[in-house]
């Protein structure tokens, strides 16, 4: 890979990040603000933790990918040649 892969994904894992959690934050601001009945802020509310959890989710996974770029490529093995038995 060119030096500039690695970079690439790095920015975009970290836009992915800090859009999940912006997403968040802006959902709990607005459900707040709203000034919604007691049915709708239970929906909003459980709404709200779905979105939570996938952005979690998305974090986590975009942690995950960040670690295993870091990580490089394995290192190859040599072949082993095996013997005929006769």
């Amino acid at each position: 890979m060119t030096t500039k892969g690695p970079d690439r994904l790095t920015t975009l894992i970290r836009e992915i990040e800090a859009l999940a959690n912006r997403l968040r934050g802006d959902l709990r601001r607005a459900v707040r603000h709203a000034g919604l009945t007691r049915n709708l802020e239970r929906l909003a509310k459980m709404l709200r933790k779905q979105v939570a959890l996938v952005a979690a989710e998305v974090e986590r996974r975009a942690h995950d990918l960040r670690l295993e770029l870091l990580k490089g490529p394995a290192t190859k093995r040599p072949a082993v040649r095996r013997r005929r038995t006769a």
